[in-house]
């Protein structure tokens, strides 16, 4: 047998072989349609999908939230007592408003609020975050300690503070006792009173935090602390300058939510605790838009109120993550 003759009876095998490759490399591509894009399957599936799972979600939110703000944007150019017709008053209860000195001064308080417990919120949840983080042998028990907060109504939390902060049989002022401290009127001083119930709110904000900070920690890549260790950091360093720059992220977010969450969250806690008291040194904006609109049925005038609050936090988590955003690119 000649090479010419070898080489011819080769070529088929060689074609068919060459034929497969070919066949099995198309077979693996996507097919498209006829504009030359990949045809993508279940797309109306999965948006019929999605529809369904976020339907209540909408339909809640527009029942609970848009309806009574419209509601209220309404009504907030009217006054009403709950009981008559309500009677057109214009633009009047938005001018009461911004003269309005207690209004001024329940805002303040809020402010006091803020300043007392935002930031320290997220500080010790981040410490406590890098705490449970580490694997030591109670860290378990510690966690159930944290989370604690979380699985109690923020009712049951007001009274058991409460009970704490009592003059006479309160666990604080036992503790303190021991110390050769006298004993505090927490609640009814105005001295103490919105550090007591600021410190409350801490306690019942702290697990979301931790919760929060854990995820981003656990996004960390261990490389960079191990390149830490052998460049001699200690453990402070590497917190400062690795682990605390790595959640810049969350940070942003933590701020906004706890800064909405003491705007107005605290209303629940001060009406169980204090009602406001003493002489008003607890009262925030939202319990003053309480009191205006079920103790003084003066709906209207509340409902102006309660756009002004709302104006408010979204106002300040616009200027709080653009902030936040602005100080994480200047740092990147």
């Amino acid at each position: 047998m000649t090479s010419s003759q070898t080489m011819d009876e080769a070529t088929p095998f060689a074609g068919a072989a060459e034929g497969r490759v070919v066949d099995e490399s198309s077979a693996t591509r996507p097919r498209r349609s006829g504009s030359g894009r990949p045809r993508r399957r279940g797309t109306r599936e999965d948006g019929v999908s999605a529809l369904v799972f976020v339907t209540p979600n909408l339909v809640l939110f527009a029942v609970f939230i848009l309806l009574p703000g419209v509601v209220a944007l309404g009504l907030s150019f009217f006054t009403w007592n709950l009981t008559g017709d309500p009677t057109w008053a214009g633009i009047r209860n938005y001018e009461r408003m911004f003269a309005d000195q207690a209004m001024w001064s329940a805002l303040a308080r809020t402010c006091y609020f803020l300043v007392l417990g935002v930031i320290p919120t997220v500080l010790i949840g981040f410490m406590l975050a890098v705490l449970i983080n580490v694997n030591l042998a109670a860290v378990g028990a510690l966690r159930i300690l944290f989370f604690i907060p979380m699985v109690v109504s923020v009712a049951v939390s007001a009274v058991l503070w409460t009970r704490v902060y009592a003059r006479d049989s309160g666990l604080l002022n036992a503790v303190l006792g021991w110390f050769g401290v006298p004993s505090v009127d927490w609640l009814n001083n105005p001295a103490t009173a919105l550090p007591a119930v600021t410190l409350m709110l801490v306690w019942l904000s702290l697990p979301l935090v931790i919760i929060l900070y854990l995820a981003a920690l656990q996004r960390i890549p261990r490389e960079l602390y191990e390149a830490s260790s052998l460049d001699g950091a200690g453990p402070i360093r590497t917190l400062w300058q690795i682990t605390w720059p790595n959640v810049s992220g969350a940070t942003a977010l933590l701020i906004v939510i706890q800064f909405v969450n003491f705007l107005s969250g605290t209303f629940e806690v001060t009406l169980i605790m204090t009602q406001g008291g003493p002489l008003r040194s607890t009262e925030n904006l939202a319990l003053y838009i309480y009191k205006m609109a079920f103790e003084r049925f003066d709906i209207g005038y509340a409902s102006a109120l309660t756009l002004f609050q709302s104006v408010l936090i979204i106002a300040a988590a616009a200027g709080i993550r653009a902030l936040t955003t602005g100080i994480r690119q200047r740092s990147s």
